[in-house]
């Protein structure tokens, strides 16, 4: 471990802040990974980490996440409380960020599970949306979360911090939406589209068939590319038509996961 930065104008310490832009990520092919709890799966998952930046008043507390990111091949850098001030991400820093490569997320790179679950993604704008979703497609045990011309950035640290870490357990795939509906039909997925339009309630579909849930941006659903496959809403007993798109996402998720468990 080299010596503590101290110093605000530090190159390393500019860059760092420069990374919260989606264009400087995407152009370095980095990431941030804000919180020990979400490195400790990104070390679990042997997820691309490269760096990680601590406050020198925390080393101590996290002395055995540094140690096993240290054997790991992992570099280490102490900054100081003030450094990691400018460098720390969320309202609540707990004094470690990560800094890793953005990974594959190809279609070709999901993996091969029998039967498969899917969740697919459209046009979503805010970034808490996509970082819940990661959390209860982790928690169903998707096969992959495919992102069709998302809004905002996967790599957004917004989206890390919401995922809790599990952007490093779901298998994720990065797609134009004509490119995602040619790959499922290929594999001839059932694609399930959820829109407040359908007359078909999610519970009555058989979810235990390889199966693809498409949920759209909450102010204007999926695109009109989807509107072929089979709609299925989840029914509303009140004067909304819809709910939160991460909302849905978990009970849709969740009836298949009762439907396979039989």
């Amino acid at each position: 471990m080299v010596r503590t930065i101290t110093s605000l104008h530090n190159p390393i310490v500019k860059n760092l802040v420069k990374l919260r832009q989606r264009r400087t990520r995407d152009r370095q092919h980095l990431m941030l990974i804000d919180g020990t709890r979400a490195l400790r799966l990104a070390l679990h998952n042997a997820f691309p980490v490269t760096a990680i930046y601590f406050a020198e008043d925390v080393a101590h507390t996290h002395a055995d996440l540094l140690q096993r990111a240290r054997v790991t091949g992992v570099a280490l850098q102490e900054v100081s409380a003030a450094v990691f001030h400018k460098i720390g991400y969320g309202d609540n820093p707990d004094g470690v960020l990560g800094v890793a490569s953005q990974p594959r997320a190809e279609l070709t790179a999901l993996p091969a599970r029998e039967p498969p679950l899917y969740v697919v993604t459209e046009g979503l704008e805010k970034p808490g949306n996509l970082g819940a979703i990661l959390r209860s497609a982790d928690a169903a045990g998707v096969t992959g979360l495919i992102v069709c011309d998302s809004q905002t950035d996967l790599w957004n640290p917004n989206v890390i911090r919401a995922s809790q870490g599990t952007f490093c357990t779901v298998p994720i795939a990065i797609a134009s939406a004509p490119e995602v509906l040619d790959w499922l039909r290929q594999r001839h997925i059932q694609i399930l589209v959820a829109t407040p339009a359908a007359r078909q309630g999610y519970t009555e579909i058989d979810l235990r068939l390889p199966s693809a849930l498409v949920v759209g941006a909450e102010h204007a659903g999926v695109s009109p590319i989807w509107h072929s496959e089979c709609p299925i809403r989840i029914p509303m007993a009140g004067q909304i038509d819809s709910l939160n798109v991460a909302q849905a996402t978990a009970i849709l998720l969740f009836e298949a996961v009762r439907q396979r468990s039989k």
